[in-house]
C-alpha cells in the first residue's frame, strides 16, 4: 500500500527575494538612467524574459517601469497582489510593488503581473519556489536472503538518507533524479527470531523528516531443545561462563566504551576457549523510543537478539539482563518503590522476553544488575523495606516474562541479590519471588573479594593495595601481601550461598568476578600468578558450592575480534578452576 507522506513546510526565515532587474536600454538624457522623452509603456527586457523568482517564504519587492500614462497592474493569482505608483512628472517613472504570500505547497507556482498604459501592455512572470515535500512509497517486507531495494520518493529537493540498521546500507547511483528513486541493499537475515526484523530508513529534507520501515523475514530456522530442564539441569550443563563487558550495556551503543561490535567470531572464540555459558549485559532504557510507552527501538531488539543466536548457534548458554545504563532502576532503591520505575521494568520486560520468547532453554533472563550498590556504603543494603523494594521489582520482572508465555513460561529466570552482595543474599529478608514455573529461578551475586586486590587502584590510610594472593604467591617483605580474603574467605562465603539457596535446590550464579591486573615494581611474575590463582580458587569453588560462575572480561583477555585469548593465565585458571570444580546437584 502507498504510504503517502505530506507535510506543510512553515520556514522561519528573513524575506529572499531575486528580482531580475536590469538597467534600461533606451537611450538616457538624465543621471537616474530614465529616458525623459519615453512615449509609451517601458518595462526592463529582462524582466520580461526572465520573471521575477521569490522565495518559499514570500514577502515584497519593487521594480520600475517608465510610462507617460498612469499604468494599471493586476495578477493572475490570488498570492501575488500588485500596486502600481503614479508617473513621475519629470522621470514617468511608475514603480511597481509585488508582495507574495508564503508558499505552503509542496508544488512551484507562477502567477502573471500584466502591466498596461494606454495602449501599450506588457507582462511578468512571478515565480515563486515550493515548500519542502516528501512523497515515500514504502516497500514490500525483504526476503531472508536479502538483496537490492528500491523505494520510490516524490520529492522537490534531494533528501538526507539514513538507516537506523547495518544490515541496510544505501547504493549510491547516478539515478536520473526527477524519478527519485532510491537503491539500498539488503544483507541476508541470518539470525533466529519468531518475527520480521525492522530496519528503519530516514530521509531529511530541511526540517522534515520522514521514515519507511523496511521488514525483512526470519532468516534461520530452529530444532532445539525445549524448555523441559529445570534451573538446577541446567546449571550442571554450565561449564564456564564469561560476560561481555563493556559493550551492549553501554548507554545508547555497544562500541561507545571503545570496544568493537559483537560478532560471530567472537563468540566462536570464547566457545574455543573453553566457554560454553556467555552473560550480555544490556542497556534497554537509552535505547526507548517512546517514552510515555517504554517502546524500545526495534533495530536493538533485534541486535540483542542476533548476539543471542551467536552464542545459541555454539551451542551456549546466554544470559541477557537489564544492566546498570544510567542506573534509572538499580541507583533507585532506597526511598520505597517508584511507580514509574516499575512500570518501566513490566514494559521493557514484556518486550525483551516477546522478542526473544523463539529460543529455547539455553537462553536465561536477569531482572536486573546491581540493585542498590551505587545507593548504599560497604555495609550494603541493609533496611528490611529497601530489600522488600528489590524483591518487589524483581517480581515484576518474573511477573512480565511468564506472562508472554510460550517459551517463556517455563524459562529459567535470575534474580539479584541487594546490591549482590552475598551478605545481603543471606541476611534473612531477601528471598526469591513467587514464580508459577517450579524450579525455575536462579540467584545472583557478583565476587570481587577481597577488595584491596580485586578492584583497589591505590594504598589508603587504611589499607595498602593487595599485589598479591593465596598462599603459594606471597612475597616475602612486601607490603603488598594479602593481610585478608584469602582462599578461606572464598569458601565461606560461598558456603553461605550453598546453605543459602544451592541446597533449597536454588542454583546460584557468581555473574561477575575478576580481579585487576596491575604493573608492580616488586615482583611482577608473583603478581601475574596471584592472578591465574586466584581466578582458579573461585571457579573451583563456586562449582563446588553449586554457584555456575561467570568471569567479568572487557577485553584485555580475549580479543575481541577474532576471541582468541591474550591473558592464557587468567584464562587458564579459569579453566583449570572449572575443570575440578564439581556442582554439588
Amino acid at each position: 500500500m502507498k504510504n503517502v507522506l505530506w507535510k506543510r513546510f512553515y520556514a522561519v526565515m528573513a524575506f529572499v527575494s531575486l528580482v531580475a532587474a536590469g538597467s534600461l536600454t533606451a537611450c538616457s538624457d538624465n543621471e537616474d538612467g530614465y529616458d525623459s522623452g519615453v512615449t509609451g509603456l517601458t518595462v526592463p527586457q529582462e524582466l520580461l524574459s526572465e520573471g521575477i523568482t521569490v522565495a518559499r517564504s514570500g514577502g515584497t519587492t519593487t521594480f520600475a517601469v517608465q510610462s507617460l500614462d498612469a499604468v494599471q497592474v493586476s495578477s493572475s493569482e490570488t498570492w501575488c497582489t500588485v500596486q502600481a505608483s503614479a508617473p513621475s512628472a519629470t522621470l514617468k517613472a511608475v514603480t511597481v510593488t509585488v508582495t507574495v504570500q508564503e508558499n505552503t505547497d509542496v508544488n512551484d507556482r507562477t502567477a502573471i503581473i500584466t502591466l498596461a498604459a494606454g495602449s501599450s501592455s506588457q507582462q511578468v512572470s512571478v515565480k515563486q519556489t515550493a515548500a519542502d515535500g516528501l512523497l515515500v512509497e514504502a516497500p514490500a517486507p525483504v526476503a531472508a536472503e536479502g538483496g537490492t531495494l528500491k523505494i520510490a520518493l516524490t520529492t522537490n529537493g534531494e533528501p538526507e538518507v539514513t538507516c537506523s540498521v547495518d544490515w541496510i546500507a544505501r547504493v549510491q547511483t547516478k539515478a536520473n533524479m526527477a524519478e527519485r528513486t532510491y537503491t539500498f541493499t539488503v544483507d541476508k537475515n541470518e539470525s533466529y527470531s519468531a518475527t520480521d526484523r525492522i530496519g528503519r530508513i530516514t530521509f531529511t529534507l530541511g526540517t522534515l523528516t520522514e521514515t519507511v520501515d523496511v521488514v525483512q523475514k526470519p532468516g534461520r530456522t530452529y530444532d532445539w531443545v525445549g524448555m523441559n530442564s529445570d534451573a538446577v539441569t541446567l546449571a550442571k550443563q554450565m561449564y564456564a561462563g564469561i560476560n561481555i563487558g563493556n559493550t551492549m550495556e553501554v548507554p545508547g551503543g555497544e562500541t561507545g566504551w571503545g570496544n568493537p561490535r559483537v560478532s560471530k567470531e567472537y563468540i566462536d572464540g570464547l566457545k574455543a576457549a573453553g566457554f560454553n555459558a556467555v552473560r550480555i549485559p544490556c542497556a534497554w532504557d537509552s535505547h526507548i523510543i517512546n517514552q510515555e510507552t517504554n517502546e524500545i527501538d526495534p533495530a536493538w531488539l533485534d541486535r540483542v537478539s542476533e548476539v543471542v543466536g551467536y552464542c545459541r548457534d555454539n551451542e551456549m548458554y546466554a544470559i541477557v539482563n537489564i544492566h546498570w545504563d544510567g542506573g534509572w532502576l538499580e541507583d533507585h532503591i532506597l526511598g520505597g518503590i517508584n511507580d514509574a520505575i516499575n512500570q518501566e521494568q513490566h514494559d521493557l520486560w514484556t518486550q525483551i522476553a516477546n522478542k526473544l520468547n523463539v529460543y529455547d532453554e539455553y537462553l536465561l533472563f536477569a531482572g536486573c544488575n546491581e540493585p542498590g550498590m551505587n545507593e548504599t556504603s560497604a555495609a550494603g543494603v541493609v533496611e528490611p523495606e529497601d530489600i522488600r523494594t528489590i524483591m518487589a521489582y524483581e517480581q515484576t520482572f518474573v511477573d512480565a516474562v511468564r506472562a508472554t508465555g510460550g517459551n517463556n513460561a517455563t524459562r529459567c529466570l535470575i534474580v539479584q541479590t541487594p546490591s549482590t552482595r552475598i551478605s545481603d543474599a543471606v541476611s534473612g529478608t531477601f528471598d526469591v519471588p513467587q514464580d508459577e514455573a517450579t524450579g525455575r529461578l536462579l540467584v545472583e551475586a557478583h565476587f570481587y573479594e577481597p577488595y584491596n586486590f580485586c578492584l583497589m587502584e591505590e594504598d589508603a590510610s587504611w589499607g595498602n593495595t593487595f599485589w598479591y594472593w593465596g598462599a603459594p604467591n606471597h612475597v616475602e617483605g612486601s607490603e603488598h601481601n594479602p593481610t585478608w580474603g584469602e582462599e578461606d574467605h572464598v569458601l565461606s562465603q560461598f558456603e553461605l550461598l550453598k546453605t543459602h539457596f544451592a541446597d533449597r535446590g536454588i542454583p546460584c550464579i557468581i555473574g561477575e568476578y575478576s580481579a585487576m591486573a596491575r604493573t608492580v615494581s616488586e615482583n611482577q611474575a608473583a603478581h601475574d600468578a596471584s592472578r591465574a590463582y586466584w581466578n582458579e580458587v573461585v571457579t573451583r569453588e563456586a562449582k563446588n558450592h553449586g554457584i555456575v560462575p561467570f568471569h567479568w572480561e572487557t577485553g584485555s583477555e580475549v580479543d575481541r575480534n577474532t576471541g582468541a585469548v591474550t591473558d592464557p593465565g587468567v584464562i587458564g585458571g579459569i579453566m583449570q578452576g572449572a575443570a575440578e570444580g564439581v556442582y554439588p546437584f
